[in-house]
């Protein structure tokens, strides 16, 4: 965008953004903060800081490059600088992103691939933040285990500053050129409105949500503004403190030199993920600012002696794609080894390979690609560059996209054989299983639930309105209309009562909402989620008492992360439905294993003792036969067709009991139709008797 004008009306030129002197300690910070975000992930499993220095220092130069631009040129020259942006980090960005697709398969269990290629896609696409933020609060992924590209939300976040920034500086000198106003003043006024705006942002979203803020572009804009406003102000800096009116500046610039390294080394420990992006992620940002003054006031001096020496330069040379591959090779060395953080020569081991690694890739990609001139000279080279090296990430994904595919495909047709694939009827019948490959497979455990009850046909946890959803034989002709109505463990049942309406020409409605239970006088218990809850049920039994419906599949007991089985006072919620007129079914809750069935599966086989459960650690089998209920509700214990007399094996009848650690896998929940059905339909015989 020009922002030239009639020599009669324009300002006089100004250097707003001048180039700064090279500052070595920067490339010091980076290597300095590299090596504590390696440390702090590897040994500490904490957040440290690091990367908010990253987004400051990226705040920091594009926008003193950007108005280098407008002062050449009178333009931020847009194409131009996503050319340069492309050359510099697309090619090692997306070079390991393809690599970690390989890594994954080497690596990590099979019921994981489908996650990790969901999230590498979304990486290489700079919109993994997003994509992580949404995961973060999403019932169905709130299983999901540590990402092999988690740390790519920060190249998320920065891909889209460099979209936005060009967007601001521009609309700033546009307005300094109408106004006749100083491109700085401006700039500096809109960057401050900037940093209000984000940071007030991010303070609230932290207190209200803050696994979302932690990826929120919008919660971390403040940070890019901060250094924009550092590269503003750092000449006035200098020219303030160099006069003779300031001896002490030397000691100034040590102070605050000092002070940021420590900050930066130490932050970490004191400070919790929980607390960023909002007033936790002032300190590393604030001590990164300090480091950046001070080396300006008195460059080599001071902390200047720690980030000029050779070994923090170097380590400020491979910054970039040291953080790129750190993180995926601690992912693989923790799965490998089962453990939460490594131990002091795992950790070592783990530095030592991302090292070599990232060293590989900076000479590679770094410094012979460039010198190659390959994609260097032209802006259609540079997007022809990020184009090829976009579609090694693309044909990596595709490629073990399509085995998916084919295993999900050759498991579906085995399936459909019920003598070698009976599920429940193997514990039912006391069946002679043959030896067949188990199903679904770990690949594709996870996604194994009925789409019909996602999305537009469940209720999230945050939501209060009842989202019904129909199913089975019309209404109007139906024999029976049954309504299921719950939560997620409702909700698995749903094959199985679909199996049993096929049979009886039954009409099946669905209420069901996320992390909900059918207990009153949860609105009193506070937090959001209860009083959506406590609204939800009620206006459920409301829509129930409305449709009549001639059953009510529900809940009648819970099995959570708790050691046993846990009985809620249901009664008044029993009492309000049995006052609509209908008949009430509450089954008894499935066991919860407390940890990942299919990864479980992965790693120690499908008949390990580490992946079953013993059936006594949940159920007390007299107790729910026992359990008082108000007359009219019957109660239904499937517990025998998912569990034998002592053991809950991951693996019945050749199907996969469990998708994660607690909900049914749809292809197991269809083979107990059956036995549901009888239970229901009986329920239903002896309510018409009475």
């Amino acid at each position: 965008m020009s922002t030239s004008a009639a020599p009669t009306t324009a300002p006089a030129p100004e250097r707003a953004a001048p180039r700064p002197p090279r500052l070595r300690e920067i490339d010091g910070l980076r290597g300095l903060a590299i090596v504590v975000i390696a440390v702090y992930h590897i040994w500490f499993d904490r957040v440290s800081g690091g990367v908010d220095v990253f987004l400051l220092l990226s705040g920091f130069f594009i926008t003193a490059s950007l108005m280098r631009s407008v002062e050449k040129t009178g333009s931020v020259a847009p194409l131009a600088f996503a050319a340069r942006i492309v050359r510099r980090i697309f090619p090692p960005a997306l070079v390991v992103a393809a690599a970690t697709v390989l890594l994954t398969v080497l690596w990590l269990p099979r019921a994981t691939w489908n996650q990790q290629l969901g999230d590498i896609l979304a990486s290489a696409l700079y919109f993994g933040n997003w994509n992580l933020a949404v995961h973060s609060v999403d019932y169905l992924s709130s299983n999901n285990g540590a990402s092999i590209v988690q740390h790519y939300w920060s190249m998320g976040v920065q891909a889209q500053f460099y979209v936005l920034w060009p967007i601001l500086i521009a609309a700033s000198v546009a307005l300094a050129a109408r106004t006749r106003r100083s491109r700085t003043r401006v700039l500096a006024a809109a960057l401050a409105l900037v940093f209000a705006a984000s940071f007030a942002f991010a303070l609230w979203e932290t207190a209200t949500n803050q696994a979302f803020a932690y990826f929120d572009l919008r919660a971390r804009l403040w940070q890019f503004a901060a250094g924009g406003l550092l590269a503003l102000a750092l000449p006035r800096l200098r020219t303030a403190f160099t006069g003779p009116e300031v001896p002490q500046r030397k000691w100034i610039a040590s102070g605050l030199g000092w002070a940021g390294v420590a900050v930066l080394l130490f932050a970490g420990f004191f400070l919790e993920s929980t607390q960023f992006p909002g007033l936790a992620a002032l300190w590393p940002v604030g001590g990164a600012c300090a480091v950046v003054i001070a080396a300006s006031l008195r460059p080599g001096t001071g902390a200047g002696h720690l980030l000029n020496a050779r070994p923090v330069q170097w380590l400020g040379d491979l910054s970039y794609t040291l953080y790129l591959w750190h993180w995926p090779i601690l992912i693989c060395y923790l799965t490998a080894t089962g453990r939460d953080t490594a131990t002091l020569l795992g950790g070592l081991g783990v530095l030592a390979a991302a090292t070599l690694l990232a060293w590989a890739t900076h000479w590679a990609l770094e410094w012979r690609l460039p010198a190659t001139g390959l994609g260097q000279k032209t802006k259609r080279g540079a997007f022809a560059l990020g184009a090829a090296c976009l579609a090694l990430v693309l044909a990596s994904y595709a490629a073990l996209t399509w085995y998916i595919a084919f295993e999900r495909d050759r498991l579906a047709e085995a399936v459909a054989d019920p003598a070698r694939y009976p599920g429940a009827a193997a514990l039912a019948e006391g069946l002679d299983v043959p030896d067949a490959e188990f199903a679904p497979s770990t690949l594709d455990a996870a996604e194994d639930y009925d789409p019909a009850l996602s999305g537009q046909c469940n209720q999230t946890m945050e939501g209060y309105e009842p989202i019904r959803c129909d199913f089975g034989t019309d209404e109007e002709t139906a024999a029976a209309t049954v309504v299921m109505y719950g939560g997620s463990k409702i909700w698995q049942w749903l094959p199985a009562v679909l199996e049993a309406a096929e049979a009886r020409d039954w009409h099946v409605i669905a209420y069901t909402k996320n992390a909900c239970i059918i207990e009153t006088g949860q609105e009193a218990l506070g937090e959001e989620r209860y009083r959506s809850c406590a609204a939800w049920n009620d206006a459920v039994v409301a829509e129930i008492a409305r449709i009549g419906p001639d059953l009510v599949f529900t809940y009648g007991s819970r099995v959570g992360y708790e050691a046993y089985e846990t009985f809620p006072d249901y009664t008044d919620r029993y009492e309000q439905l049995l006052a609509t007129g209908t008949t009430v079914v509450a089954v008894r809750d499935t066991p919860s294993p407390r940890f990942d069935i299919p990864l479980c599966v992965d790693l120690h086989g499908a008949d390990a003792a580490e992946c079953t459960v013993d059936r006594a650690s949940y159920y007390d089998d007299r107790a729910f036969e026992e359990l008082d209920v108000p007359e009219g509700v019957h109660k239904v214990d499937l517990t025998g067709f998912i569990c034998g007399p002592r053991a809950c094996p991951p693996v019945v009848g050749n199907v996969l009991v469990y998708r994660d650690d607690a909900h049914l896998t749809n292809t197991y929940a269809a083979t107990l139709g059956p036995y549901l059905e009888a239970e229901l339909a009986a329920a239903l015989a002896n309510s018409a008797a009475g």
